[in-house]
């Protein structure tokens, strides 16, 4: 229901670009499933089987492996595997190695694509920490990847200041509220290990992130550089940190803060048909693009708000929210186009978020949107492990 937007196709570029309907009918979610699954793993062997590509760039091909997001493309992995020890929870266990063999003495990950930076970053060390908590969970025997695991978290910890924010190895030196994502890896792993002082730092993050909320629901200091605007790619990662934390912990602050957020957004995804890429602190619209990570991204927050709280609203938005991403996505013929399966960073493609990219992150996080919304019909519940990585 994209008033402003026509969301359909993704065969190529042109039909990105121009956003003209394609000829074929929308095709079944298991469909899109297979084909973004089909996408990822060709991601991962893009990079030898050890890491994921961040992603494919018109004219530039692949680019190198992103640590970062390959952290909590584990969990992902984890979910598709179901548990049993196939080819992806193999790939997985082979990804936590190979992020334990590159981090940092002083426990962090260095942010960007491998090899473009040597500091060490909050956020990034936080979604690797994700995707360890995910194998721990599992009871996995693996001492390389706990050692890595617990160094990351004392990483994080000494990265807070008193006052319960992120303060020291920051992404362009600016605070950024959606850290605590970061947060709820670093509280699950306290609670994976026993770890009290996990759990504290955890929870004092997250305190200080609702104090970052104003009354309207929207989260300040939550751009991804300075003077820039907020996107849903991060205000989704705050409300999923919270819901999860809250998942965790019962904490009922955190849950009305998601709330509060959540029924913003969908009264402004109903009345207007769509959500720009780039909101304000009234959540007045300042772009004219689609963030299609965040449409995925806020799916699967509004599927587990549904489940909460039985409120029919939230699955509705959900699934027109996960509509909108499938009418991007290319499932037509065989995997030789590198975009096949994929999801772009916006739509149009050529908007500001991840131009011109398919950028890895955007498919994981369709795939979950995908699974959470199979689970939602199944009234099944998630693998355990996904409320401590995910």
């Amino acid at each position: 229901m994209l008033n402003h937007f026509i969301i359909r196709g993704g065969k190529d570029f042109i039909r990105q670009a121009s956003g003209f309907p394609p000829d074929a009918a929308p095709t079944r979610d298991d469909a899109h499933l297979a084909a973004a699954i089909d996408w990822l793993r060709i991601s991962i062997d893009q990079c030898g089987g050890d890491g994921s590509s961040k992603g494919y760039r018109f004219l530039k091909g692949w680019m190198p492996p992103y640590p970062e997001t390959t952290g909590y493309i584990i969990p992902t992995l984890l979910t598709i595997a179901s548990g049993s020890q196939n080819e992806w929870a193999a790939r997985a266990r082979r990804m936590a190695r190979w992020l334990a063999d590159i981090q940092l003495p002083n426990g962090g990950f260095a942010a960007r694509e491998l090899g473009l930076s040597i500091e060490p970053d909050v956020f990034d060390t936080g979604m690797i920490l994700l995707g360890f908590n995910s194998l721990l969970h599992e009871d996995e025997e693996m001492p390389t990847v706990e050692a890595a695991a617990a160094k990351a978290a004392d990483f994080l910890v000494s990265s807070l200041d008193a006052d319960g924010a992120f303060a020291r190895h920051l992404s362009h030196g600016i605070l950024h509220t959606y850290n605590v994502r970061a947060a709820w890896g670093l509280l699950a792993f306290g609670l994976l290990r026993g770890d009290e002082r996990c759990v504290e730092a955890g929870m004092a993050n997250a305190q200080w992130t609702l104090r970052q909320q104003n009354a309207d629901g929207y989260y300040e200091n939550n751009a991804f550089k300075k003077g820039g605007n907020a996107n849903t790619h991060g205000i989704a990662y705050v409300m999923q940190g919270l819901l999860q934390i809250h998942d965790l912990t019962s904490e009922r602050d955190l849950f009305r803060s998601v709330v509060l957020a959540a029924d913003a957004l969908t009264e402004k995804y109903l009345a207007h048909g769509m959500l720009p890429g780039e909101l304000g602190p009234d959540w007045s619209f300042l772009s004219n693009y689609i963030c299609l990570t965040g449409y995925a991204q806020l799916a699967i927050v509004l599927f587990r708000l549904y489940e909460l709280t039985g409120n029919e609203t939230y699955r509705s938005v959900a699934e027109q929210l996960l509509e909108d991403v499938k009418q991007t996505q290319d499932v037509e013929g065989a995997g030789d186009r590198p975009q096949r399966g994929a999801i772009a960073g916006s739509f149009p493609i050529y908007g500001r978020y991840a131009p011109l990219q398919y950028p890895n992150w955007a498919t994981k996080f369709f795939v979950d949107a995908l699974l959470a919304k199979r689970r939602v019909a199944r009234r099944e519940a998630a693998p355990g492990f996904l409320a401590y990585g995910g």
